[in-house]
């Protein structure tokens, strides 16, 4: 196996810095983050119906 040498990185440079990329991230977290919030709410939502109505006896039903 070749062996990975910081010769072999020499003279690359990244157009943003390590604050650029982690303020980037953070942003599009905000961004996104609703949406995902709002689809596991469509996962959990339902199993925490199921779960009070079955503790409150008979499964919610009369």
């Amino acid at each position: 196996m070749e062996e990975v040498t910081d010769t072999m990185f020499t003279g690359v440079t990244l157009p943003f810095d390590v604050s650029e990329l982690i303020t980037a991230a953070t942003e599009l977290l905000g961004l996104i983050g609703p949406f995902v919030l709002l689809a596991i709410s469509f996962v959990v939502v339902p199993k925490l119906v199921r779960l009070i109505k079955g503790a409150l006896g008979n499964g919610g039903k009369n």
